[in-house]
Formats: structure tokens, sequence, C-alpha cells
């Protein structure tokens, strides 16, 4: 078979058609910003195909810690913050005065660099959304879906960077699942969904509704791959498989609905325990499913995802980003070669990682992974294909 590009490589794997090698695709953000270079000049170095979401998430007070993109987006809304340091994090006291209440949250911030890592998540000391009174107030804060048309132009200029080192997906939002946890907070989140369901039905209700119309404006103009992530709703979180079945499960068909309806694919995203949860992903037309997370962090055993769901969806993922990080090159290369023999065959599938290969992931362990994906997944190809 004549050599592709990974452009060309990576749509033939979605599609289940031939591919010269089996292509190879990590999350890798976390590893480039450590090393002060684009994912693009990693692909160079290693020789891996690049599929990557472009950000076209319009901005939200929940992803937003200090509200310097979302302000002005949000011109009904005072939004107030102080800050306080206290030792290695700032601590963050915000308000939002909308025109029918006011709304307030306290967010703690560590450092970059320290214990959390490079690029440390905020989380909440209290959440945005206490009761029900303020539910109604959530709409004053989703930016209206218009806005994401500013978006493109710079999605774009990113596909055209990578050009044909591979593909970029667009992603509307951060999710609907991130953001409904991330207002009421965790803890909060899976006790409402039980003590007080018609509350945390709403909450979802106005955070799809929003999602909905923007995925609606990204489809209009012409995108094809849409970047769904759902790694709020895993069940590594603590939610149950048949909250996944009855609650999680209707919204993921609505979504890929929409997708297929405008002739585009939809890339489902979840980094936790996928064992429990994989049968509704496929059943509801996901067409792209990452991260297939191995254990111990994960619980997905690869046989058996091959023989019940093969074929059935493409595959992206499976190498164990803690192992990359912590375990010996000979390691790697051992399970590299286990998936391609296993998830290979199947005619759809990417090798990637269970998340992003991290900060202080040795060199060598980085060569095992790249080299061996392409040596094996070439000798796999030539099996499957010649």
């Amino acid at each position: 078979m004549a050599k592709m590009s990974s452009r060309e490589r990576l749509l033939a794997a979605i599609e289940g058609r031939p591919v010269d090698t089996i292509p190879v695709s990590p999350r890798i953000w976390r590893y480039a910003m450590w090393k002060g270079l684009s994912k693009l000049e990693l692909a160079g170095k290693f020789d891996f195909d690049l599929f990557i979401f472009g950000e076209g998430s319009l901005p939200t007070p929940l992803g937003d810690t200090y509200c310097e993109m979302v302000k002005p987006l949000l011109p009904d809304v005072e939004i107030n913050i102080t800050t306080r340091r206290e030792g290695e994090k700032t601590v963050i006291n915000r308000a939002f005065r909308t025109p029918a209440g006011t709304l307030n949250d306290i967010i703690v911030q560590a450092d970059p660099g320290g214990e959390y890592g490079i690029d440390p998540n905020h989380h909440w000391l209290e959440p945005i959304i206490k009761t029900s009174d303020d539910v109604e107030l959530l709409p004053y804060l989703l930016p209206d879906p218009a806005l994401v048309r500013n978006k493109f132009d710079s999605v774009r200029r990113l596909q055209d960077e990578i050009d044909d080192a591979g593909l970029v997906a667009f992603r509307p939002m951060m999710g609907v699942d991130h953001i409904v946890v991330d207002a009421l907070g965790v803890a909060n989140a899976l006790i409402t969904s039980i003590d007080n369901p018609r509350m945390f039905d709403r909450i979802v209700q106005i955070v799809d509704e929003w999602h909905m119309e923007i995925m609606k404006i990204v489809l209009e103009a012409g995108w094809k791959i849409i970047f769904d992530a759902w790694f709020n709703f895993s069940l590594s979180v603590g939610w149950s498989p048949e909250f996944y079945r009855t609650r999680v499960a209707p919204l993921l068909k609505k979504h890929a609905d929409l997708i297929h309806s405008y002739g585009a694919k939809m890339f489902f995203y979840d980094d936790g325990k996928q064992a429990d949860s994989i049968e509704q992903v496929i059943a509801s037309g996901a067409d792209i499913i990452q991260t297939l997370t191995p254990p111990p962090s994960g619980n997905l055993d690869f046989r058996w995802l091959a023989d019940n769901y093969g074929g059935k969806a493409c595959f992206n993922g499976g190498i164990d980003t803690v192992k990359m990080r912590f375990g010996k090159p000979e390691e790697i290369e051992s399970d590299v070669r286990d998936l391609l023999e296993i998830l290979g065959p199947t005619g759809r599938f990417i090798l990637g990682t269970s998340d992003s290969i991290t900060e202080d992931t040795p060199e060598e362990n980085m060569w095992a992974l790249f080299r061996t994906a392409k040596e094996y997944g070439k000798i796999m190809a030539d099996k499957l294909y010649r």
C-alpha cells in the first residue's frame, strides 16, 4: 500500500478502511507544555499522527477562574472577584450579580509546578449552585451561543497549520456534565441527582439546550468532527451504571443524532472506567471513542472489547500514562504490541493513551511507545490489508 499522510491514515482508521500502518495518536498536551513545544513539533520529533481538538469552546465562569475571557461575553452580569493567598494557592471569592439575583462561589487555585503538576485544576470550596432558587440564574452565566462563530478562525488556522500531519476536531463547549458537576460540586451533584432529581435534571436541561444550540451553529458552518467530552459523568466519579443508562445515554444519543444529521462524526471522550458504560456509548452512535483506560486507573479488558464491540466504533487510546511515566521501556513496548495485536484487527483503531502523557515522562519511554507503534503497526497493517 502507498504511504499515507497522517490525515489520510486517521480518516481511514475512523471509517474502517485499510491503512498503511495503524495510526498512533496520543494525548500529549501536558508533555508539550512541560517541554515548551507545540504538539505539531512533537509529532515531527516522534513521528506520530496528530488527532486533536481545536479549542472552540465558549468560556463560562465554571472554566474561566478569573473570568478574564468570559466577562466581555456576559454584558448583563456584574462580576466581582476578590482573592487572597494561602501558602502555594490562591483562594478566589466570586460574585455574579445577574438581573434576577446574585450567585456566589469560592474557588481554590493551586500554583503550577507543585504537587498538583504543571497545570493544576481549580476546585470549589463553595459551589455556585446551592439551592433550587439558584438554578434559574444559571443561564445568565452561559454566553450567547452565536458567539461561538468568533472561534471559527482560530480552529481553522490550527487545521491549516497541521495540514496533512493530522486532524482537528471542533470542541463546541467544555461538556454538559462538566458544567453540571462544577456548578454543584462533585459530592453535591451525586447527592442531588438522587435527593432532588427535579433540580438536577433542570440543571442538565439548561446546559444541554445551550450546548445543542452551539453544536447546531458549529455543524451548520461545516465542521465534520465534533469533540464531545463526558468525563465528569464517568463511572469513575461515582455515578452508577443505572444512572449512565437512564440519564446519560439519552443525552449521548441526542448529540450523536444531531451530529450525524449534518454528516459529521461524534468524537466521544471519557478518561475513566468505561467497561460498564461503553455499550451505551456505542449504542448512542459515537463514531470515535477515547481513551480506553486499562487497569488500575480504568477497567477495560481489551480482548473483551475487541470480541464484543470491535469494528462498531473507532477506538482511540489504550496505553496507560501512569506506566508511561513510571514504567520501564520494555513494559511500554509489550503493551503497545499487545494492543496492536488485539485491537488492530478490529479495523477501526488508533493507538493512543489513557490521558495526556505527563510532565516528567522519561524520553526512553516516549521512544519505546512511538518506535514500537510505528514498527509493529506497519507489520500488523501488512498482515491485515495485503
